[in-house]
């Protein structure tokens, strides 16, 4: 079950980037010209971070889960402020999925994190 969950966090992250990469590569380097510069370069940049934390999920399960996390908790917090604050994105149902998905996010990551097997126990007698 673990890896149905972590496939569905690739998915949805690979599509995230994907569709970044795609705003890049039709309207060229920082596309979002109608957003604020930093917003601009933050959406811009999630085409390589978003791509990134699917190979951290599958290669190294808790650092993709926490880079999931602040990809999400970013995003959420920067969409919202675009929505509510700056009336720059004028659909909402797009931050309500990405809502979602952050809870799913949180959720799964409780669940999936793995405990560091690594670690010495000290016998105190």
């Amino acid at each position: 079950m673990d890896r149905v969950v972590i496939f569905v966090l690739c998915i949805c992250l690979f599509i995230a980037g994907a569709t970044h990469i795609f705003d890049n590569l039709y309207y060229g380097f920082l596309p979002y010209k109608f957003a604020p510069e930093w917003i601009n370069f933050y959406w811009t940049v999630l085409a390589v971070i978003d791509i990134f934390a699917v190979y951290l999920l599958v290669k190294h399960r808790n650092v993709g889960l926490m880079l999931t996390l602040i990809i999400m908790f970013s995003d959420v917090a920067i969409n919202s402020f675009a929505f509510y604050s700056l009336s720059i994105v004028s659909d909402s149902f797009a931050l309500q999925l990405q809502t979602l998905f952050l809870g799913f996010c949180i959720g799964s990551s409780i669940w999936l994190w793995q405990p560091n097997t690594k670690a010495t126990v000290i016998n105190v007698t």
